[in-house]
């Protein structure tokens, strides 16, 4: 009978030994499938924190780039709003003075009435190296051929009569 509980008792540790590794195999599954759920929650919130950082980024620059615009036209205006009042300031200065206001170039001629531009030569005989162009002219007197070149062809003409 002692050996017969022997038996069991050795029979009984066995079992719970593998209840107890089967316990810990069922647990560290539990454990690495919520690591990789929790690792993969992570990757995303990651993604989605450096997808805000770099969108943040760009706001901020194109932020930046609308203040600089924004900057640069305001000085601008305060430039042309001075030198408006420069030119106003001198105008009056010269009436004040009795003589005539300056008048721009650009008023004296009206801008509607423009000069057409002379089209080039269709025909350019030769440019010069300081860039001006000579017109083709024709000779009044048709250039004869060298008398050498003439005997040459009419006498094999000649020996043939």
């Amino acid at each position: 009978m002692a050996s017969a509980k022997r038996d069991i008792r050795h029979i009984i540790d066995s079992f719970s030994e593998d209840l107890i590794e089967i316990a810990r195999d069922v647990v560290q599954e539990h454990v690495q499938h919520a690591v990789s759920e929790w690792q993969a929650k992570q990757a995303k919130t990651d993604k989605l924190l450096l997808r805000k950082s770099v969108e943040n980024e760009k706001a901020l620059r194109n932020q930046k780039a609308l203040e600089r615009i924004d900057r640069v036209a305001l000085r601008r205006r305060e430039r042309e709003e001075k030198k408006a009042t420069e030119r106003a300031l001198r105008l009056e200065q010269r009436l004040v003075e009795g003589k005539k206001p300056r008048v721009r170039r650009s008023s004296l001629t009206d801008p509607s009435v423009k000069k057409e531009p002379v089209p080039p030569p269709l025909f350019v005989h030769k440019r010069r190296r300081d860039g001006e162009i000579q017109q083709l002219r024709r000779n009044e007197e048709p250039e004869s051929a060298p008398s050498g070149l003439n005997s040459d062809v009419q006498a094999p003409a000649e020996a043939a009569v």
